[in-house]
C-alpha cells in the first residue's frame, strides 16, 4: 500500500514539474500539437483530438508568454508540420526549373513557414484569449467560435487549409453531420469545445468529476444524434459516369512516352465506358496538355482537366468534350491557384509568373458550378486545392448543382496528402448533402455518397477505370442554403459582449 501511494506521489509531482517548469510544459504542448496533427488524418479521430487540445488549453489559461504564449505556439507549429509534412516530397524540384542544390534547402524552409504560420495563427488566438474569462463556459465559447470563424478565413486564403473539421468524415460521420449545419467552422468550434470540457475535467476537483464527465457525455451524445439526422441520404434515379486514373508521371508529363501511353489508356477508358453505358468520362486535373485534343470514341463524351489560353493568359481548366469532339465546347477555370507552383505573389518582377512546368497561370472566376448544353446535369467543381474551400462548393450546391466532382493531380505527392483530400472530399458531400466523384492522377479515385461514406474507390498508384452510378440531388441543406454567415455573426457578437476579466486562472 505505501509503495503504490509512494509510486502516485512520484508521477503526480512529475506531472506537476511538466506543468510548471516552462520548457518541460513547452515539449508537452509541442508533442500534443504534432498528435494533433497526425489526428487529422490517418491515424486519428476525434477524441484523440479532443486528448491533444488539454495542453493547449492549459496554456490559454495562463496569461505569461513563457508559460502560455510559446507553450500555445509550440502547439501551432508541430500541429502544421505534421500535417503539412507531405510538403518535403516537393523534392527534387528540378522539373519546376529549381536547380537540385537548392532543392532541398527550398522545400525545407516552405516546410518551416508553413509552421511558423501555425505557431503565428494559434498565438494569436492565445493572445484573444486574454480578453475573455477562462476557464468559464462562456470564455471557452467564445475562444471556440472564433476559432472556427478563423478556420472558415483561413480556407479563404492561398494555401491549402487542413483544419480540424477534416477530423471527423473519416471517422465519425456522425458528429461530421454537424458540418451541414453551419459548415465546417462550426465542427472545428466543437472540436475545440470538447477538448475545453476533457481540460476542465482534468482540473476539477476530485468531487466535481463526475458531474463534468455526465455532462459532457450527455452533449456529446446530443451532438452526435443531431449530426446523425442531419446526414442526407439521396437514393434518386442516378446517372452513369466512367472515371480514369491514368498515372501519368507529373515529372514525365509532357514527353512523348507520356503522350502516347496517356492516349492509349484513354481510347481504352472510353471505349469500356461505352460498352457498359456510360455517356461521359471524367479525368483528373492537367491531364491534356495545353493545345493537345483528346482520341475520339462514339457515344461518349469527355469532361477532363486541361489547358486553354485566353486573353489574359494561361489557364487550368475543367474542359468538357461532347461525344465525336476535337475541341472543347466549356470550361470551368481554376480559380485557386498553388501558391510557388502556379502563381508567384511577386508576378511581373520575374520573367516567369509561376514555378510549374507549364508557366503562370491565371486563376478564373470563383464560380464553381458548371451547367449548360451539352451536359445533362449540374456539378459543382472542384479543382486540386478548391476542395479545401468549403464555402465554394455551398455557393454552386445552391445554385443548382446535383453532384460533386474533384479533380486533382497530386502527384508527386505521398499517400498522405492523398487521404487528406480524400477527407475533405467526404467532408465537402456531408456539408451539401450531395454525391461526390474524386478522380486524381494518381490516386484516390473514389466515389462519396451524400452522407460521406465512400462507396468505390480505385486502388491507388495503378492505371484504372471503371464506370460509377452517381445519383443526383435537388434538396438543400442548411449549410447550402445560407453559408458560414450564422458562425461568423455567432463568433462576432460573443467577441464583441465581453465581460471584464478580473484575475487569471491560476496555472
Amino acid at each position: 500500500m505505501h509503495a503504490t501511494q509512494a509510486g502516485m506521489a512520484r508521477r503526480l509531482t512529475t506531472l506537476r514539474v511538466a506543468l510548471v517548469h516552462p520548457w518541460v510544459f513547452f515539449g508537452l504542448a509541442s508533442v500534443a500539437g504534432a498528435l494533433a496533427g497526425l489526428s487529422v488524418v490517418p491515424w486519428g479521430a476525434p477524441p484523440l483530438l479532443w486528448l491533444t487540445l488539454i495542453p493547449l488549453w492549459e496554456a490559454v489559461g495562463r496569461r505569461s508568454i513563457a508559460q502560455g504564449l510559446m507553450p500555445a505556439a509550440g502547439w501551432g507549429g508541430a500541429a502544421l508540420l505534421t500535417s503539412h509534412i507531405w510538403l518535403l516530397w516537393l523534392h527534387p524540384l528540378g522539373w519546376l526549373g529549381v536547380p537540385n542544390p537548392l532543392s532541398r534547402p527550398l522545400t525545407v524552409l516552405l516546410w518551416l513557414l508553413v509552421g511558423g504560420g501555425g505557431s503565428l495563427v494559434v498565438g494569436l488566438w492565445w493572445w484573444l484569449a486574454r480578453f475573455y474569462p477562462l476557464p468559464g463556459y462562456r470564455g471557452a465559447l467564445t475562444m471556440a467560435l472564433l476559432w472556427g470563424c478563423g478556420e472558415v478565413l483561413l480556407a479563404h486564403g492561398p494555401l491549402f487549409w487542413l483544419g480540424l473539421s477534416t477530423v471527423a468524415a473519416p471517422y465519425d460521420r456522425a458528429l461530421a453531420g454537424l458540418g451541414s449545419l453551419a459548415g465546417p467552422g462550426l465542427l472545428a468550434a466543437v472540436q475545440v469545445l470538447a477538448g475545453w470540457w476533457l481540460w476542465r475535467f482534468c482540473k476539477a476537483p476530485s468531487g466535481e468529476r463526475s458531474r463534468w464527465l455526465a455532462g459532457g457525455a450527455v452533449m456529446v451524445i446530443a451532438l452526435h444524434s443531431l449530426g446523425l439526422m442531419a446526414l442526407v441520404d439521396i437514393q434518386g434515379s442516378p446517372i452513369r459516369m466512367g472515371v480514369l486514373q491514368p498515372v501519368i508521371p507529373t515529372r514525365q508529363k509532357f514527353t512523348w512516352t507520356a503522350v502516347v501511353a496517356l492516349e492509349r489508356r484513354l481510347t481504352l477508358a472510353m471505349n469500356r465506358a461505352v460498352q457498359r453505358g456510360a455517356p461521359w468520362l471524367l479525368l483528373p486535373e492537367g491531364t491534356l496538355a495545353l493545345d493537345q485534343s483528346p482520341p475520339t470514341v462514339e457515344g461518349i463524351g469527355l469532361v477532363t482537366g486541361g489547358f486553354r489560353r485566353e486573353q489574359r493568359g494561361l489557364r487550368s481548366s475543367l474542359l468538357v468534350y461532347p461525344a465525336g469532339a476535337r475541341d472543347p465546347t466549356m470550361a470551368l477555370d481554376k480559380h485557386r491557384l498553388v501558391l510557388l507552383g502556379e502563381w508567384l505573389p511577386w508576378r511581373g518582377l520575374l520573367a516567369n509568373d509561376g514555378l510549374s512546368a507549364v508557366g503562370g497561370l491565371q486563376p478564373g472566376p470563383a464560380e464553381r458550378l458548371l451547367e449548360g448544353k451539352p451536359l445533362p446535369w449540374r456539378a459543382g467543381v472542384a479543382i486540386c486545392y478548391e476542395i479545401s474551400q468549403a464555402h465554394g462548393l455551398a455557393e454552386a450546391t445552391h445554385d443548382g448543382a446535383q453532384l460533386l466532382l474533384a479533380v486533382a493531380n497530386l502527384d508527386p505527392y505521398p499517400r498522405l496528402l492523398h487521404q487528406q483530400f480524400l477527407a475533405l472530399a467526404q467532408q465537402r458531400a456531408i456539408e451539401n448533402g450531395r454525391w461526390l466523384v474524386v478522380v486524381s492522377n494518381t490516386g484516390p479515385t473514389a466515389l462519396i455518397n451524400s452522407q460521406g461514406k465512400i462507396t468505390a474507390q480505385l486502388d491507388p498508384a495503378v492505371v484504372a477505370s471503371t464506370v460509377w452510378d452517381v445519383p443526383l440531388g435537388t434538396a438543400l441543406t442548411p449549410y447550402s442554403r445560407i453559408g458560414d454567415w450564422p458562425l461568423m455573426i455567432s463568433g462576432l457578437l460573443l467577441a464583441l459582449n465581453r465581460r471584464p476579466v478580473n484575475q487569471p486562472a491560476s496555472p
